[in-house]
């Protein structure tokens, strides 16, 4: 059998990922804008492109915006702060800032492939902490109405007498 909406033969689940963005503050020009930040379009695309390579219909993509991290955090070598920037560099010359873009992703998945998801995302030297949870659908899935079958007998074959 044919999953409708992956076109695997496993089943799939509606999940929802979180991950937050590195953002130095070099790289930061307006706060409350994403899209005008080449690398922070980049590591989304990479990201979504990675999804859907994996079997994933994305539903929904959602900026939280720049905000500071929740607590001390280290990913691909680097310690992001709480809040401000550390004077450390990476090797790209590009500081462990305290301040990430925060991204969520509704997308319909097979169950299979969370594990690969996360080993991709948790790869990627662009996500600080990528997150994958089980979501229910928020709307109800409904069978395409289409052409309403119309039952013939009962127009043909009328119990009414005519006159």
């Amino acid at each position: 059998m044919v999953w409708p909406r992956t076109g695997t033969s496993q089943p799939g689940a509606a999940l929802r990922s979180l991950f937050w963005v590195r953002c130095s503050s070099s790289r930061r020009r307006n706060p409350h804008s994403s899209v005008n930040l080449p690398e922070t379009a980049a590591a989304l695309k990479r990201t979504l492109e990675a999804l859907m390579d994996r079997g994933a219909v994305v539903r929904s993509l959602e900026s939280l915006g720049e905000r500071t991290l929740p607590y001390k955090m280290s990913a691909h070598s680097q310690q992001h702060t709480r809040g401000g920037m550390k004077e450390r560099m990476d090797h790209k010359g590009r500081g462990a800032g305290g301040h990430a873009e925060y991204f969520l992703v509704d997308f319909y998945a097979p169950t299979a492939t969370v594990e690969s998801i996360m080993e991709h995302l948790s790869r990627d030297i662009d996500v600080i902490r990528p997150n994958v949870v089980k979501h229910p659908l928020t709307q109800e899935v409904k069978e395409c109405e289409g052409i309403v079958p119309v039952p013939l007998e009962e127009k043909l074959y009328s119990t009414k007498k005519r006159k």
